[in-house]
């Protein structure tokens, strides 16, 4: 047996059965002395697996696998103050994991403004935090230079296919992928092979051509109201939902015209019908039927006719504006969560503005164009006309930094008795979203006698990251 044989075996065995032997005398050591059996195993196993390590050959990659060298890195190094920056965010941080990560990402945009690149000694360390962090990951090029691009290619847990998964989150400029295009093909074949597919096909190709639907889709979308699959029907009258100058958008507005009545002399309002139980006709429109046991939920009907029925029914039966209409209909909450379904998904900007003025549905904020949103977000807190936490979601929702004066809105607001729970609801936001000319705001908030220790957090951190930013902006100058 070999040394290494006979010291697997004391291993094994035990060194009471099996003693471990010395080493051999062709290494030229000498056994230690004075050390008991499981200790002597020990040392004899430590210096066999530096003689293994010692004795391998580096094998010669195959042509396949051979890796090329670096290329010269054309770009200028980021240097001074700049790369120690880097260098303190990477590895000694002064705030935060979460704003360390967005203040990388920051230097990094800088970095390729100025056509500077991060320092190669860095490029390891860098690596490391982006494959755990999407916004450092979409800032990493072109700032990371050629030789970061060449360690992306030879080094698999650092290639651009292992990166995190794009969000389209984030203050970042990198460029998100836009929204797929309708198939085509889908149209096509449904156009062609209708009567063939199986009916789970039919509905998903019917789902691609939703991602965009035409009017000239509306012939296929009528003959789905007649499929025999019931989710294909569904999904057919779902789609022409969205075509308001469809002939079922007029089938819908006929059934919903007489419905509606005007009421009140001063204080006019809308006084709405239910709808009858449907007839044949509006059974393939997709109204329910009446039900085998209980009573039929007419209420779901009528919503049914509001979502197909052109906007303009409404109009025509107040007499009025959008906007005037939408405030008659202010005392019906049903009614508005529906309306809003229909104008946020026909993208009717007209709508849209006239139910925010009645209505706070999210669904229609994100429909307006973003100064336009903020400045409605900005009246509102300033009026008081919504609860603040209630429109926090939407401040999240923004792309930031946000504008001086919605700013001073919400820190007004976080100032107040109360503002503690705002700041702890947009603890992850507002750092970041605040612009850099609410840092001195903050400054003050926080000179203040404050005991409520979420509200200095925010605050401190807002600070802490804008001066940050600040010695960034600086440093590439």
């Amino acid at each position: 047996m070999t040394w290494f044989d006979e010291l697997r075996t004391s291993a094994l065995v035990g060194t009471v059965r099996h003693e471990a032997p010395a080493p051999p005398p062709e290494l030229g050591v000498l056994a230690p002395v004075g050390l008991s059996r499981e200790e002597f195993l020990l040392d004899q196993a430590a210096m066999a697996d530096v003689v293994r390590r010692s004795s391998r050959t580096a094998s010669m990659p195959t042509d396949a696998f051979r890796i090329t060298p670096a290329p010269v890195d054309s770009k200028t190094e980021a240097t001074g103050e700049a790369a120690r920056l880097l260098e303190l965010l990477l590895h000694q941080p002064p705030v935060g994991l979460g704003l360390r990560n967005q203040l990388v990402a920051d230097w990094l945009f800088l970095a390729a403004e100025s056509r500077r690149r991060v320092p190669h000694r860095q490029l390891p360390a860098l690596f490391l935090l982006a494959a755990n962090d999407a916004a450092v990951y979409r800032a990493l090029n072109p700032a990371i230079g050629t030789r970061g691009l060449w360690l992306q290619d030879v080094s698999p847990s650092w290639s651009p296919r292992s990166g995190p998964a794009q969000d389209n989150g984030g203050s970042g400029t990198g460029t998100a992928p836009g929204p797929a295009e309708p198939d085509a093909t889908a149209r096509e074949q449904l156009t062609s092979d209708w009567s063939s597919l199986s009916a789970r096909a039919r509905l998903s190709l019917l789902k691609i051509v939703g991602t965009g639907v035409r009017p000239d889709d509306e012939d296929l979308l009528e003959r789905g109201l007649d499929d025999k699959a019931k989710g294909v029907r569904e999904m057919a009258a779902e789609l022409l939902n969205q075509l308001p100058r469809s002939a079922r958008a007029r089938r819908m507005g006929a059934r919903l015209a007489p419905l509606l009545t005007v009421k009140g002399l001063l204080n006019k309002r809308f006084d709405i019908d239910l709808p009858p139980d449907p007839d044949a006709a509006a059974l393939r429109d997709g109204i329910a039927p009446v039900p085998r046991n209980g009573e039929p939920d007419r209420l779901a009907r009528l919503d049914t006719i509001i979502l197909g029925a052109p906007l303009d029914v409404w109009i025509t039966a107040s007499g009025k504006s959008a906007e005037a209409t939408a405030s008659m209909l202010k005392e019906e909450p049903r009614i508005l969560a529906v309306l809003a379904t229909v104008a946020a998904g026909r993208n009717n900007l007209e709508w849209v503005r006239a139910l925010l003025t009645v209505s706070s549905d999210a669904r229609l904020l994100h429909c307006l164009p973003v100064a336009e949103r903020e400045r409605w977000l900005e009246r509102h807190i300033r009026h008081g006309v919504d609860e603040p936490l209630s429109l926090a979601s939407l401040l999240r929702e923004l792309p930031q930094p946000w504008s001086g004066s919605l700013a001073e809105a919400v820190l007004k607001i976080i100032a107040g008795k109360d503002g503690g729970r705002l700041a702890s609801v947009l603890a992850d936001v507002l750092p970041t979203a605040l612009p850099a000319e609410s840092t001195q705001a903050c400054r003050r908030l926080l000179d203040r006698t404050d005991d409520d220790t979420a509200r200095r957090r925010v605050l401190r951190d807002a600070v802490q990251y804008q001066s940050f930013k600040q010695s960034l902006t600086e440093a590439f100058r």
